[in-house]
């Protein structure tokens, strides 16, 4: 019975002195930048949903598809996982793939402080390291920001000819 006790004595603590494992990103990527930003109703008046709804209730959902299914699609997903308002950010990966990310606004905030402009004159980029769950082959929502960090590098842009829309 003491071999017993002791024996589970020791087990216990092993496994109290072990070091928890630490949650790992599966996304890593630099924020990305793009002159016109598609994600989500995020800070866009309540009129352009509602109008969105209006049209998709005097049409039909079904004519709707017809007309634009891409899009429907998309507004249908974000309404299933209740995003519609929620903030997002576009992220490229080292191997090109690229990525829109919706956050939570806490999550959110702390990136709101980067300005692109900024970032290009001091010639610096956002990294950022995410705990996502994956809706599309593009498009991911984010459980947790593991970190943001600012580094040397280029600030990356969809089209240089437009203005930048900000993350605010």
């Amino acid at each position: 019975m003491k071999k017993l006790i002791l024996v589970l004595s020791c087990f216990l603590i092993l496994i109290g002195c072990q070091n928890r494992a630490f949650e790992k990103p599966n996304l890593e990527g630099d924020l990305y930048y793009t002159w016109l930003k598609l994600g989500s109703f995020y800070q866009q008046p309540d009129s352009l949903y509602n109008g969105y709804i209006a049209l998709r209730d005097s049409l039909g959902i079904e004519e709707l598809r017809k007309q634009d299914s891409t899009r429907t699609a998309h507004i249908e997903l974000l309404e299933k996982h209740d995003l519609v308002n929620s903030p997002f950010i576009y992220l490229k990966t080292d191997s090109d793939s690229k990525f829109i990310v919706y956050m939570t606004t806490e999550d959110y905030q702390p990136i709101t402080k980067y300005t692109y402009q900024d970032l290009i004159d001091n010639n610096q980029k956002i990294k950022l390291k995410l705990i996502t769950e994956r809706l599309t082959d593009k498009l991911q929502i984010c459980k947790k920001v593991v970190s943001i960090e600012k580094v040397d590098g280029e600030t990356l842009q969809t089209q240089k000819k437009f203005k930048i829309e900000e993350y605010r």
